[in-house]
């Protein structure tokens, strides 16, 4: 019969198992987000602002919570902005605040990061659309009209996609269930894999991963 003291070492085997592989997603979120600032960085001093803004961009969906180099590249993207907009450059300073908004909002979940940076974004984008040219179905009207037609078509914002949602969640499950059930029943007292069940579960980890990803890119 297992002894409590072989039940404790599987659960926390099984745990442990989970939070490695958890790990070494947040070390890939982390890493390509600090690598693609670094590339902003490099191009904005080598006077190529507008590449710059795509690695900023990048920078900034690579989102992990505590993060700094997301957060940092966000910064980046709102200053781009504002200095274009006092040069009166209208295209670049609606490509970083876009790219700035973009970001934010491919990172949000059942909460938005930066909300203060997403609301600063569509303020900006609103203005600076509003003193463009109007179409002739908008002839006539004044630009704060303008403004706050486009401010409320960019508040209005869809939100995730529910299914995709619930598949990422669905999916974290999987890989954590499979990853404690693959060392509790895939390892024999001996700490020997048992092949047959080994197999199983480990397809159900990385069954359970690939949703997971999957719902995480699409919802």
């Amino acid at each position: 019969m297992t002894g409590p003291n072989h039940l404790r070492r599987r659960v926390l085997r099984g745990f442990a198992i989970a939070g490695v592989l958890l790990a070494v997603v947040v070390v890939r979120v982390v890493v390509s987000s600090r690598s693609e600032l670094a590339k902003g960085v490099a191009l904005e001093q080598g006077h190529d602002v507008d590449a710059a803004i795509v690695h900023y961009r990048r920078a900034a969906r690579w989102y992990a919570p505590l993060s700094p180099y997301p957060v940092a590249a966000l910064a980046h993207l709102e200053r781009i902005g504002a200095a274009a907009e006092r040069d009166a450059d209208v295209d670049r300073a609606l490509g970083a605040y876009r790219a700035m908004r973009g970001a934010i909002l491919s990172t949000r979940s059942f909460y938005t990061p930066t909300p203060d940076r997403l609301e600063r974004a569509d303020q900006r984008i609103a203005r600076l659309m509003s003193e463009l040219p109007a179409p002739p179905i908008d002839a006539g009207k004044s630009p704060d009209e303008l403004y706050r037609e486009h401010l409320a078509l960019l508040s209005a914002s869809p939100r995730p996609k529910l299914l995709f949602a619930l598949m990422a969640l669905f999916g974290f499950g999987l890989w954590v269930g499979g990853a404690f059930t693959f060392a509790s029943r895939g390892i024999d007292e001996e700490d020997r894999l048992l092949r047959p069940l080994a197999l199983r579960w480990g397809l159900v980890v990385l069954a359970g991963f690939l949703l997971f990803s999957l719902g995480l890119a699409f919802a």
